[in-house]
């Protein structure tokens, strides 16, 4: 009787999450006998309850599983928990109603990692996972891309690129800047360190930039985000490390926004964050007069540098 290993996820963590587990399983013997969408419950396990005559272990993949429907319990006895042949499932989303308790106890289930909330478990997750694909990053490299890309499946893509490129020496912030970011967050990313660092031309040119193609509304909580780190770190000096912590603030991203806090200080800081909440509300009401007004805002605050 077969055994049901299950895989629950979508896009391309579905992708790669079923190519990996094919792969161990051809490891350890399996041999892909058929790969199908959907089908019917009954004649799915009745045609796989055996190995075929030349094979010892037999490896069957049902993508689109969720075609198949519920799955009557009257087929319950036909599932063992370990077998020679296995029935590998490919659902989008999480299939617990559609088959039965006890048959589910017996099934191995794979869904992809959950890259962690907080900011500071992000950066753990990544650099574990940078150490499992033999990239050697080091801190602000990692911090860097934990800022600026959310999705777990992109991250992994950006190391295994990262590992190709650099494959004898150690990637830095500068390399990660450089090789895993698009015009428009190597645009966005300038934008933030050049206001931080008071480069008036190239933080000028980038939010030119991004005016062309960008949405002023993402940009506005980037900013935020970023100069709403530097005013703490301006407000409570001498605590800077307390207030990072309480913060969740990533490393690369306090680091600029310390440099932030020493050239405007606290009360210039204030003004262009409560500048940035009052262009937001306008902006979501249609009172704001959009691009422009956040062109005299940054030009505000570069000039008190």
């Amino acid at each position: 009787m077969p055994a049901l290993c299950l895989i629950v996820a979508s896009g391309t963590s579905q992708r790669r999450l079923l190519e990996e587990t094919v792969s161990e399983f051809r490891k350890k013997g399996y041999v892909l006998g058929s790969s199908q969408e959907g089908g019917e419950w009954s004649s799915v396990l009745s045609d796989n309850m055996s190995v075929g005559l030349f094979d010892e272990k037999k490896l069957v993949v049902v993508d689109s599983a969720l075609l198949m429907g519920a799955m009557s319990e009257k087929l319950s006895p036909m599932i063992d928990t370990e077998s020679s042949v296995i029935i590998l499932l490919v659902y989008d989303s999480d299939p617990s109603k559609l088959i039965p308790k006890e048959v589910l106890k017996k099934c191995t289930v794979l869904k992809p990692a959950e890259i962690p909330r907080w900011p500071q478990e992000r950066q753990i997750w990544v650099a574990n996972l940078a150490k499992t694909m033999d990239v050697n990053i080091n801190r602000d490299g990692i911090s860097l891309m934990v800022e600026l890309l959310e999705d777990p499946e992109e991250i992994r893509k950006q190391l295994v690129s990262l590992s190709l490129l650099k494959k004898q020496g150690r990637v830095t912030v500068e390399d990660v800047e450089s090789l895993c970011f698009d015009d428009g967050n190597k645009n966005l990313l300038s934008l933030l360190d050049g206001l931080c660092k008071g480069e008036k031309i190239s933080s000028l040119k980038s939010l030119h930039a991004i005016s062309k193609k960008g949405d002023l509304i993402p940009l506005i909580s980037a900013l935020h985000n970023r100069m709403r780190l530097a005013w703490y770190a301006a407000s409570n000096p001498r605590k800077e490390a307390m207030f990072a912590k309480a913060l969740g603030a990533r490393n690369y991203a306090w680091r600029m926004a310390l440099m932030a806090s020493k050239r405007y200080g606290s009360k210039d800081i204030a003004d262009f964050v409560i500048g940035l909440i009052r262009l937001n509300i306008e902006e979501k009401s249609g009172t704001s007069a959009g691009w422009s007004s956040l062109e005299t805002l940054v030009i505000s605050l570069l000039t008190k540098g």
